[in-house]
């Protein structure tokens, strides 16, 4: 079996449907879907929904809690009951293009390397409009990690997004903490013991961007925890400038951008005097020394952290 589809479920009828229909018309049939209903007041009309998939697929794999475990709690418990080589997460309501599984399946079978992670393209919607792909990295590639560094910085941050190979992330342990919505965290502690990665340009999945359901300051907590993993497994020297990039950038435009459209307003100054408190110590030093900013491979992102002091200002300003 390909992949093991894990999705932490709210029982929301509808969502899971149409994620569960596009999982049905795949043409590349090597999959099964586990899921973990995390809500344990869900009404009847939705579990009896829910129960009807697990009867008439025998690649459906339905756990209900008696309690809410939370999402990190939830993914752990599909990981350990996997089939698949690879898992990939998925949020109740994605629509996976028919060819999902068989992209997966002609990319891992026209490389002879065991690719570790995998990332591909979702059209987004929601609150994120989908801008397209402005990473600086190539995609359709495989890239050997112990070379290709330049992934730690310009690795999309969101579990989303992702295949994992299953057995890799086994004999490492690598899972997610409980009660927090630490996903980056996992994404970079595998990427720490990950060989290769593989950036795929085909749009397989559409994704849709809520307003967070758990605290967004969860999107840049993760960030001292993760620069602390790569000092113990001894990678963090090596992989100074890379990671401290990727902070940035995810501190910077990827947490200010996600909150600015939360219509909060009162969030939103909180995280900009947040986000200046914390790039205070940080810019100058960033601006000059770190070696993948002097690359100057995103531009766009290059002129906004050289502009970084008047947009908060006036950002602010514009908040009062």
């Amino acid at each position: 079996m390909l992949i093991s589809f894990i999705i932490s479920s709210q029982g929301r009828e509808e969502k899971i449907f149409k994620t569960i229909n596009s999982l049905k018309k795949q043409t590349n049939q090597s999959f099964e879907i586990l899921i973990i209903n995390d809500d344990p007041n869900i009404e009847k009309e939705s579990l009896d929904f829910i129960r009807e998939q697990f009867e008439q697929n025998d690649n459906i794999t339905l756990v209900l809690n008696n309690k809410s475990q939370g999402s990190g709690s939830n993914w752990n418990l599909a990981i350990l009951l996997a089939k698949g080589e690879y898992f990939s997460i998925l949020k109740e309501g994605d629509v996976l293009e028919t060819f999902f599984v068989e992209t997966i399946n002609e990319v891992v079978q026209k490389n002879l390397h065991k690719l570790d992670v995998i990332q591909f393209a979702q059209e987004l919607s929601g609150i994120v409009e989908d801008c397209g792909d402005s990473s600086p990295l190539e995609s359709d590639r495989v890239y050997d990690l112990t070379k290709d560094q330049n992934v730690y910085a310009y690795i999309n941050q969101n579990i989303y997004g992702k295949i994992f190979s299953l057995q890799f992330l086994k004999d490492f342990r690598i899972t997610f903490r409980r009660w927090n919505r630490f996903d980056t965290l996992f994404v970079y502690k595998a990427l720490g013991h990950a060989r290769t990665f593989y950036k795929i340009s085909k749009k397989i999945n559409i994704h849709k961007r809520d307003v967070l359901k758990y605290s967004a300051f969860d999107l840049v907590n993760q960030w001292p925890h993760i620069l602390n993993y790569y000092r113990r497994i001894g990678a963090y020297k090596e992989l100074k400038d890379e990671l401290n990039y990727a902070n940035i950038y995810g501190l910077t435009i990827g947490f200010l951008s996600m909150v600015s459209k939360f219509d909060n307003k009162q969030l939103y100054k909180k995280a900009l005097k947040y986000v200046k408190a914390k790039m205070d110590a940080k810019l100058s030093e960033f601006i000059n020394e770190n070696k993948i900013f002097l690359e100057n491979k995103d531009p766009e992102f290059t002129k906004y952290i050289l502009e970084f002091n008047t947009f908060i200002a006036n950002e602010i300003k514009k908040n009062k």
